[in-house]
């Protein structure tokens, strides 16, 4: 009896240490993956940095600089007149995400918790909107932005990325309002709110995540496009800092030094963005994905 009673428990524990092994193996091999995945990801950035600390005959004899060289800084922050375009950055980032902002959560919330005629519709021609590629309308954009005489100004390039910009954002805050319990709003009716009052007063401080959410991606998205910039502000003191740093680059050489450094300050910005808003930026990313 003893016998036959060993062998169950040794084929048990050799199948649990297989599948030790198993786990292991596919653990390693999904680690592998995602170590692979990062320096894949960040070797253009630490390329960039160590370009910009570099002089320009080394850049592409040495991986590291032998000497770091900050002379590039000071050349592109000089050369260019980098303060003047980062506040045209800004102005154009800050506008175009206030307004994003402000349409998406109205129109997210619209669409999550009110029924009217023709939302499936609206929702998808939205939806629709963001499937159209940005070299598709750069050609009407311009001719429209002429007409109306917002051609070669700030305020015309934050009005360009409206169309795709507020199209994901609802696509958002939809979502992320679907996710939020209906019976809280249900609640606060039955206390004498109005719509107005349960969308501000119960709706808009759950919603933060999904806010912080819009404003990092249509921040990172703003601030680093280059083709609309390029192709509609043609006055060297109205252009934005991606516009400015191309200067850099040259009919037949270019100063990947200069143009290193200028790309890691106009950098920056962003990554204080994320890194005061990414516990939020998380929160909002997986708030939509399960209802209830």
């Amino acid at each position: 009896m003893t016998s036959l009673n060993s062998v169950p428990v040794t084929a048990r524990v050799s199948g649990a240490n297989d599948d030790r092994i198993i786990l292991g193996l596919s653990r390693s091999l999904v680690y592998t993956i995602l170590i692979l995945i990062v320096i894949v990801q960040a070797f253009p950035f630490v390329w960039m940095l160590s370009a910009s600390l570099s002089s320009q005959r080394e850049v592409f004899t040495s991986f590291l600089p032998t000497r770091l060289d900050f002379s590039s800084y000071a050349r592109v922050w000089v050369a260019i007149d980098l303060p003047q375009h980062l506040l045209n950055s800004l102005h154009v980032t800050g506008l175009t995400v206030s307004i994003v902002v402000i349409v998406s959560t109205l129109a997210g919330y619209a669409f999550a918790r009110f029924r009217f005629p023709g939302r499936d519709l609206i929702f998808y021609v939205f939806i629709a909107a963001m499937m159209i590629p940005g070299q598709a309308i750069l050609i009407p954009m311009f001719r429209f932005l002429k007409n109306i005489g917002l051609l070669n100004t700030l305020t015309g390039l934050s009005l360009s990325y409206l169309g795709s910009a507020v199209a994901f954002s609802i696509f958002l805050m939809r979502s992320f309002f679907v996710s939020l319990p209906k019976e809280l709003g249900d609640a606060a009716k039955m206390d004498g709110a109005n719509e107005f009052g349960v969308f501000w007063h119960v709706y808009m401080p759950l919603a933060k995540p999904g806010i912080a959410t819009v404003v990092i991606i249509q921040s990172m998205n703003v601030w680093n496009e280059f083709m609309f910039a390029n192709t509609f502000i043609s006055t060297p003191g109205t252009k934005t800092i991606q516009s400015a740093v191309f200067q850099a680059v040259g009919q037949y050489a270019t100063d990947y030094s200069t143009l290193s450094a200028g790309l890691m300050l106009a950098l920056l910005p962003v990554v204080a963005i994320f890194l005061a808003l990414q516990r939020q930026f998380v929160h909002g990313l997986t708030a939509g994905a399960v209802k209830g």
